[in-house]
């Protein structure tokens, strides 16, 4: 995501404000977003647009980094993409995606973040998860 997007971002962040919710007494369920343009995106940034989507500190974290860390991590941990890049100046990663990490760092799963239909689906998942504990 990026502060500043106007198309699917907001929806997504809609969404995980939703998870989040639900989520919400849940100590183990924790979301992660990274922005993909820290350049833009500094730490004050970041702390009103936390604020503006009501993300609570210790459940929903918000952050950003070195852009090349960043989207290296969503090429090869999250696959979130499959385009190849090298996060340098011209590269841009813009997805939709929501991706389930277990406590292992294993990817569990693959959801339209824009989808509001596909916050049932991780929900259920993510108790699926949970059980497995």
């Amino acid at each position: 995501f990026f502060t500043s997007c106007q198309t699917i971002c907001p929806i997504m962040a809609i969404n995980m404000a939703e998870l989040q919710s639900y989520f919400k007494e849940d100590n183990v369920v924790k979301f992660l977003s990274h922005s993909v343009t820290p350049v833009i995106d500094s730490v004050s940034v970041l702390r009103k647009y936390a604020n503006k989507n009501g993300a609570i500190d210790d459940k929903w974290e918000i952050t950003t980094g070195e852009k090349k860390h960043i989207y290296e991590l969503a090429r090869k941990s999250y696959f979130a993409v499959l385009d190849d890049g090298d996060g340098g100046d011209q590269d841009f990663i813009h997805t939709e995606q929501f991706i389930l990490v277990d406590k292992k760092r294993q990817i569990r799963g693959f959801y339209d973040g824009t989808d509001a239909k596909e916050l049932k689906r991780i929900i259920s998942d993510i108790e699926i998860l949970k059980n497995e504990d």
